[in-house]
């Protein structure tokens, strides 16, 4: 939908209703009183301008590696945006030479067929810096993109090319010495599409074992999921032993679950080894022009994991 009694170049347009929608091929349902009109129309409803501005806050701005910040993201939307899907949210981080190192994809709180002109998007999200082997200034990218085609949205900023917009920078520092997660049984290798973008699947149960803090730490456990998509939700239950630690919905995207575990939760062992069970594992579909399908029972995707010690 996009607001049509806005001026373009002091033509005003005459509409049949204040709100009108463009539909994929921009057909609108109004009356115009000049070829100006009509131009400034054709562009807002075929996605040829700028929807919205973005801004990017990262804290701590210097981050070690593998380890939780947040990400606060901002989406001014501009008085000409028109949305009709839900688009992805992509944050790209490059090194010193502009080769992308990374990337987290994620849908926004609040869909973006639900964004209307002249709202204010904002956002705090968390996410694991990866175990990466370099060290220094990273660049910071943002972009919309469609999960059907992959086609991506103008945006007005500082663009890079390809419509992805620098919005800021973070210095990335070497690892400190942390609680060394293991991850023990119920797991498949490790996988990597890049030195800093790796994961593991686990399966339908697994465990990650650690050293006993013996007080009080937070695990985060960075999943990235796009391969399932019907309308019966998946969930994780993670546990120590018996006691369950937590329970949440499986959700398409990069998400990062933080779990508490109390004192009394990891017990009195040397090690702890903290379960993950999947109530719906899956076996995914062969990729298209493919003939050999991946014949792996599937849990879930993990990018990441940190035990803090509070």
């Amino acid at each position: 939908m996009i607001d049509v009694s806005l001026r373009a170049t002091g033509a005003e347009c005459e509409v049949l209703d204040e709100r009108v929608s463009c539909g994929r091929r921009g057909q609108l349902g109004l009356r115009l009183k000049n070829f100006v009109c009509l131009l400034y129309l054709s562009v807002a409803c075929s996605g040829q301008g700028p929807v919205a501005m973005p801004s990017v806050e990262i804290d701590p701005v210097r981050s070690v590696s593998g380890s939780p910040v947040q990400v606060t993201l901002t989406f001014s939307v501009l008085p000409t945006a028109g949305f009709d899907e839900d688009h992805l949210v992509f944050l790209h981080f490059l090194n010193g030479d502009g080769e992308l190192m990374w990337t987290v994809d994620h849908y926004p709180p609040r869909p973006t067929s639900q964004w209307q002109p002249g709202d204010t998007i904002q956002y705090t999200k968390t996410i694991l810096m990866p175990l990466c082997p370099y060290f220094g200034e990273a660049g910071v990218h943002v972009g919309l993109y469609s999960r059907d085609d992959g086609a991506r949205l103008i945006l007005a900023g500082d663009e890079a090319g390809q419509r992805a917009y620098r919005v800021g920078r973070v210095r990335l520092l070497p690892p400190m010495r942390n609680t060394r997660l293991s991850y023990r049984s119920g797991w498949n290798p490790l996988e990597s599409d890049s030195i800093c973008m790796q994961w593991r699947w686990s399966e339908q149960t697994s465990a990650l074992v650690f050293d006993n803090p013996r007080q009080d730490a937070r695990l985060y456990l960075a999943l990235e999921h796009r391969e399932v998509d019907d309308e019966k939700p998946r969930h994780l239950t993670v546990s120590v032993d018996d006691g369950i630690a937590a329970r949440v919905e499986i959700t398409n995207g990069y998400v990062v679950q933080e779990i508490q575990l109390t004192r009394s939760l990891l017990g009195d062992s040397d090690e702890v080894a903290v379960g993950l069970e999947v109530d719906r594992p899956f076996v995914p579909p062969a990729l298209p022009g493919e003939e050999r399908t991946d014949t792996r029972m599937l849990g879930v995707r993990v990018v990441g994991a940190y035990l803090l010690v509070e």
